[in-house]
């Protein structure tokens, strides 16, 4: 005859493993919320390649960061740290209508939504991770006449 002792120590086990599993589940959610960018919208007012920053006007700043050296005031400039290149993980990716672009392609005066954190190697300044930038109507429309009349030049609208 078994005995029913091994089904408490299955469900001790059990028990164990599922805190466990709650318990690493937590720590990588923390870690997650740790790094969170800021949405920050603003007009582009300027870009330095040799010190890799980039410079903008605030027009909405966005949720407060903890750092109260990193708040941003809206109307005032703010400078944003931002690496070109390597790898997308590691990079800030630019992008113009959902497609990537050049940070280079970024013109004065241009609408930009920026996503940003604190940076890691200096906690006193911030780190663009994306940058979109944002086409004004008139340049929408100026785009789509184009992309209009080239399928109509090559056949492939009809009039």
């Amino acid at each position: 005859m078994k005995s029913n002792r091994v089904q408490p120590k299955r469900a001790g086990l059990f028990l164990l493993m599922s805190a466990l599993l709650v318990l690493g589940l937590g720590a990588g959610v923390a870690a997650a919320k740790k790094s969170k960018s800021i949405k920050t919208e603003g007009i582009f007012l300027g870009y330095d390649a040799e010190a890799k920053t980039l410079e903008i006007k605030v027009k909405k700043k966005g949720k407060k960061p903890g750092d109260k050296a990193l708040r941003l005031k809206t109307g005032k400039r703010a400078t944003f740290n931002v690496k070109p290149e390597g790898s997308v993980l590691t990079r800030t990716s630019v992008t113009l209508d959902g497609k990537r672009a050049d940070i280079n392609e970024i013109e004065e005066g241009q609408f930009l939504i920026i996503y940003w954190v604190p940076d890691e190697n200096d906690p006193d300044s911030r780190f663009a991770r994306k940058i979109d930038m944002v086409l004004s109507e008139a340049e929408m429309d100026a785009r789509n006449k184009a992309r209009l009349e080239a399928a109509r030049a090559a056949g492939q609208l009809a009039d």
